[in-house]
């Protein structure tokens, strides 16, 4: 019975704001654009500007720890001033709601290109995709920060650019690891605070965009296989997926992943 009674409250407390609404007299909802583990995301009109602006509040459910990630996201995104980061403009608070304001990125995320769009990457698309994402996760980790969420949910493309977005799970290397006991070996390499996680999640990333090409066989009796076999991709690919995932001994960063990856694009 408690137990239901936290979800209600919780539910109720982590209710959305309605469109139209104005936050801090400037930022007016256009709509609701998503709930993480620890905030709400609404894409907003900001009318002093006239831009699109995307605000993202601190989960009230998740109290003081939610507020102190929200912050720490902000002080990390504006630590990190790259062209396919999303800027981060402010954060303030209102009626005891922390907000952050950041820029919303134009496009598609690559899951909707390839679940909806139906997007299909060839090997060497896929490649040299990996290619573009690997120089922005070398920029992040060489102020000393770790991603620790890339997924194609929170890859952005627009023409030719590409944006790595959320960066809510993001932590500064040296940090311990926000890991619950109960944790399996797939959540823990993707939250160590290790740049190899960032690759871990590479690896997973390579993996989608490779499978948008795959079709199984209904000529015979579905049979359970890994990637290596189901996927015909080189064997070079295939080493490097292996180490990405940890398979193999893996990378010791992003350099030695992008001079093997350079090897295999020639």
């Amino acid at each position: 019975m408690l137990a239901y009674l936290k979800q209600v409250y919780e539910a109720w407390i982590n209710y959305p704001r309605r469109e139209g609404e104005v936050i801090r007299g400037q930022y007016q909802i256009e709509r609701f654009l998503g709930m993480g583990s620890y905030g709400l995301t609404y894409l907003c009109l900001d009318k002093h500007s006239g831009q699109e602006v995307v605000a993202k509040q601190a989960k009230p459910s998740k109290g003081q720890l939610g507020r102190d990630l929200l912050r720490r996201e902000a002080t990390i995104m504006n630590q990190l001033e790259h062209p396919s980061i999303p800027k981060c403009y402010t954060s303030f608070e209102e009626s005891k709601r922390l907000y952050m304001i950041t820029e919303y990125i134009q496009g598609r995320t690559v899951e909707d290109l390839i679940f909806e769009r139906g997007a299909r990457f060839e090997e060497k698309d896929a490649l040299q995709f990996i290619r573009q994402l690997l120089n922005i996760v070398q920029f992040i980790h060489e102020h000393d920060v770790v991603h620790l969420d890339i997924r194609i949910p929170n890859v952005i493309v627009h023409g030719n650019h590409m944006s790595l977005i959320d960066f809510g799970l993001a932590a500064r290397l040296g940090e311990p690891a926000r890991i619950t006991i109960d944790a399996d070996d797939e959540l823990i390499r993707r939250r160590t605070v290790h740049v190899t996680s960032d690759l871990y999640a590479i690896g997973h990333f390579l993996l989608y965009m490779l499978y948008s090409t795959y079709e199984s066989s209904h000529d015979q009796e579905e049979v359970i296989r890994g990637w290596e076999e189901e996927l015909s991709i080189s064997t070079q690919t295939k080493q490097m997926i292996r180490k990405l995932l940890q398979i193999d001994p893996p990378y010791a960063n992003v350099q030695a992943c992008l001079e093997e990856l350079d090897t295999v694009l020639v």
